[in-house]
């Protein structure tokens, strides 16, 4: 029987991808700097400085506010641009203020969290701050659906290290074969959970190739229809609302 249900948060529940985007259009337009720099080279950009400085900000090597003016500094001379430090701190404020400002759940997050808690508890596995995951869980009104959050910071290791797989188990005081993992990263959230012995689930809402053909593993594209999400999860079983 299946006891728990393992979720990624960003861009599984939380929808991070909007968040970045809407505040990089934000971004993008108040600086005649990046004009001639088209938005979605300038996201993937974004994303690639984004992806090389947070491990650093997990283990503890560069504060998260150094690491996003950084990431805006790089943005700055990808363009040509030598910005004084002034000009990098008001940019970073502003992104962020953005950013959160835009904070959202994936559609439908609130709803599958609630079936899922009425059936197994919820646990968030994640590779990030701990106050920040907080923040996002409480500002998207997900916070009471979850028993158990471990974040990276706290646990001392990242995705796909088995080990912080095993310290969730360990506060849901479950077995491998008792959870599910829920999640759109397929190197830390897949390869991590089938290291572990968990069954994962890919979120895969943009329909990417799989990464690795011959590992065949259940996928989901969206948390909508609940009933649909709730089969897959729960490997097959039909899943009646009460009422």
């Amino acid at each position: 029987m299946l006891r728990a249900v393992l979720f990624d948060l960003d861009d599984t529940l939380f929808d991070h991808r909007l968040c970045a985007r809407t505040a990089l259009s934000e971004l993008h337009a108040a600086h005649a700097q990046f004009e001639s720099y088209p938005l979605d080279d300038f996201e993937r950009l974004h994303s690639i400085y984004l992806e090389e400085l947070h491990p650093l900000v997990i283990r503890g090597e560069i504060p998260l506010e150094e690491a996003r003016r950084e990431r805006l500094r790089r943005l700055f001379r990808a363009v040509g641009v030598a910005p004084a430090e002034d000009l990098i701190a008001q940019a970073a404020a502003a992104y962020r203020e953005s950013y959160i400002r835009f904070r959202k759940p994936i559609p439908g997050a609130a709803a599958l969290l609630a079936a899922v808690k009425a059936r197994a508890r919820v646990a968030i596995v994640s590779n990030n701050l701990l106050e920040e995951q907080q923040d996002k869980l409480r500002q998207c009104s997900l916070s009471n659906y979850v028993d158990v959050l471990v974040v990276s910071e706290e646990a001392g290791m990242s995705k796909p290290d088995p080990r912080i797989f095993e310290i969730a188990l360990e506060r849901l005081g479950c077995g491998p074969d008792e959870v599910v993992m829920v999640g759109d990263s397929w190197p830390a959230d897949i390869v991590g959970a089938i290291a572990t012995g968990i069954r994962p689930i890919w979120f895969n809402p943009l329909r990417l190739p799989r990464p690795e053909p011959d590992v065949q593993v259940d996928e989901i594209h969206a948390l909508a229809p609940i009933d649909e999400v709730m089969r897959v999860i729960f490997a097959g079983e039909v899943v009646r609302e009460k009422g």
